[in-house]
């Protein structure tokens, strides 16, 4: 009876929901609807609207809204909206005249925060789907909040301050998007969680096609970042998945920086990363930086970057395997870090296919990698060479001891395996800069360490004098 009871109810429901036709003022149609209503909005220009209550908005072909000056175009304030298909227009940065606007509209101040961009569209709500969408020349496209189960699908957002700013929001989904022309970045996610990205375009930023800043169990799949500064960059998160993405002509194409630990980097394509116009002849496939450590980068493909893969300041206890790096000036170069294991990789035909500068890594457990300019023999005929080969570089003294003598295609991602890899191999201690100092003040024992710089200050990877011997 009680399931009888719960049917009834939900038919009830179903038969009460209906479909408003509204023409330009929409927000009378959201104020007379009930929730789970579906308004079919007309062409032409519409009028800005709030939305109140679990709706289906969707407009026609030739939908068009406006934001205006620290007012979107949609606010979404209730859990369960849809949005559908609706070409937005916005509004730039404008510091004079939002003071203008406030200092004129004191009420419009009243307990908010003024330090708030122009948004098309601003979210503050749960379970929310914008889809089909199109948003233009906004300093947000959309921002979020605290918005858990956000999805956007099928949304373009072109020449935007930031396509789409992200704060504290979890379990959201951004699928078959568009981002270009933005000038800070496509997508900045901050502070989130399990938010995926896939198969979106991500194309002509001048700072980051997506930037995902203190946040973790992040996935981002199948996506394209091309002609950026940063393609995608993880900047202090953690526990996230990078794969199956194609990174080409930006200046890093992926950058994992600041302390972002415990991330896998797999099958990613990383090529023809160069920026002339910002370092000639400089760019950077799939980067480590600053102290970014337990990470696992497996199984890419980088060529004709300037360096294909690199570590570079504090970074330890990541995996390097399987990757393939061709055509690059280096293929892996490593840079002031220690306790990196690299194994089962391919270097080939790269200007230097490895390269050490103060570091002190692992380059080959059981077996070693595969370089194209490898002199030695093998006599037994077992894969490996019966010489070790040195990685050159800057006071190195570092030799892979099994490299191997054909290229290197068993590679398979299994955890724990690469894990047991990394606790048996990577047994260096503390670099100096890592040891903390001592010292006494009064009757305080104050403790520290050197501070590390914030890239992009690699004073060490400079392009290569074309001209000179290889080493």
């Amino acid at each position: 009876m009680i399931f009888i009871a719960f049917l009834a109810l939900a038919l009830l429901g179903s038969v009460q929901a209906s479909t408003i036709q509204s023409g330009q003022d929409v927000q009378s149609a959201i104020n007379s609807a009930k929730a789970g209503d579906i308004i079919i909005v007309g062409s032409g220009n519409i009028n800005t609207f709030e939305v109140d209550k679990p709706l289906t908005i969707e407009g026609q072909s030739g939908s068009i809204m406006h934001a205006a000056l620290q007012k979107p175009a949609i606010k979404i304030n209730s859990d369960g909206v849809r949005i559908i298909g609706f070409r937005i227009i916005g509004v730039g940065k404008d510091t004079t005249a939002k003071f203008n606007y406030y200092m004129q509209n004191p009420a419009a101040a009243s307990g908010k925060r003024l330090d708030q961009p122009n948004s098309a569209i601003l979210v503050n709500a749960n379970n929310v789907h914008i889809e089909n969408t199109i948003i233009f020349g906004a300093q947000a496209g959309l921002k979020a909040t605290n918005a858990d189960n956000l999805t956007l699908k099928n949304v373009t957002l072109e020449s935007c301050e930031s396509g789409a700013a992200l704060t504290k929001c979890f379990d959201g989904r951004i699928e078959d998007c568009s981002f270009s022309n933005c000038e800070k970045f496509g997508l900045d996610a901050e502070q989130c969680s399990n938010i995926v990205l896939q198969g979106n375009h991500i194309v002509n930023t001048s700072s980051a096609g997506a930037l995902i800043k203190d946040s973790d169990k992040c996935s981002v799949l199948e996506n394209t970042f091309s002609q950026n500064t940063f393609g995608l960059s993880l900047w202090k998160t953690t526990h996230s998945q990078v794969l199956r993405n194609q990174v080409d002509h930006n200046y890093y194409g992926i950058l994992i920086t600041q302390n972002s630990n415990n991330n896998t980097i797999a099958d990613n394509v990383a090529e023809d990363n160069s920026r002339s116009e910002i370092v000639t002849g400089f760019g950077i496939g799939i980067s480590l930086q600053e102290n970014s450590s337990y990470n696992v980068v497996f199984r890419n493909t980088a060529t004709g970057n300037f360096n294909g893969l690199e570590a570079s300041k504090g970074c330890k206890y990541n995996a390097f395997l399987g990757n393939n790096a061709t055509d690059n000036k280096h293929g892996i170069r490593m840079n002031e870090n220690r306790n990196n294991v690299i194994f089962g990789n391919n270097f080939y035909n790269n200007n230097i296919n490895a390269y050490e500068n103060a570091s002190l890594n692992i380059w080959n457990t059981t077996i070693g990698n595969y370089y194209s300019d490898y002199q030695g023999k093998d006599e037994n005929g077992d894969g490996l060479g019966d010489q070790s080969y040195s990685i050159p570089g800057q006071d190195s003294s570092t030799r892979d001891f099994f490299p191997l003598t054909r290229p290197y295609r068993e590679a398979r991602l299994n955890a724990s395996t690469i894990n047991d890899a990394v606790s048996k191999y990577a047994v260096y201690g503390l670099a100096y800069n890592e040891i903390p100092v001592y010292r006494k003040q009064g009757d305080t024992i104050v403790i520290s360490s050197q501070p590390r710089t914030s890239p992009p200050k690699w004073s060490n990877s400079q392009p290569l004098d074309v001209n000179a011997p290889p080493y």
